[in-house]
């Protein structure tokens, strides 16, 4: 029975690796899920007119999941709302550090030190690096559509 259930978790974190969210949670039987307070970032998203929180992952908490854009359902203090996140570098801003900013989708409020859990629902794409911010921005934008777009069975 033990070999069963590391098969099991050595494939949903091989899936989980990949970014490939209907197989893990198909797997899981339930929606793949992250938590963390927000934090202070550097703003980069409310320059580029998608303000973000940035998310502080429990010490000793290992990040498995692919880089890239995903839709996610983001909930705290009770309510749940659209979302869209990235996870990994920022390399149009040759980043270095791991990130994870979610932008809650038609949300405006201080969400600073409150902790949220994002259930991913599906991966939108890969993170890249783009020639410049207005290419990026424009992005973002076709992310935000594809977001609502896949999320609207829920809102």
């Amino acid at each position: 029975m033990m070999q069963n259930s590391n098969n099991h978790l050595n494939l949903i974190n091989s899936f989980l690796a990949q970014g490939n969210i209907h197989k893990v949670n198909e797997l899981l039987g339930f929606q793949y899920q992250i938590h963390g307070v927000v934090i202070h970032g550097n703003h980069l998203g409310r320059k580029l007119g998608f303000p973000t929180a940035n998310l502080k992952m429990p010490p000793n908490t290992p990040l498995q999941i692919g880089y890239g854009v995903y839709a996610v359902i983001v909930t705290f203090t009770g309510n749940s709302y659209p979302g869209l996140v990235n996870i990994g570098t920022r390399p149009t801003f040759n980043g270095r550090n791991i990130g994870i900013e979610v932008n809650i989708l038609d949300f405006n409020g201080n969400l600073y030190g409150k902790t949220l859990t994002l259930s991913f629902v599906d991966r939108i794409r890969d993170e890249k690096k783009f020639d410049s911010q207005n290419d990026l921005t424009r992005q973002i934008r076709q992310d935000k559509k594809e977001a609502v777009k896949l999320l609207s069975q829920w809102y």
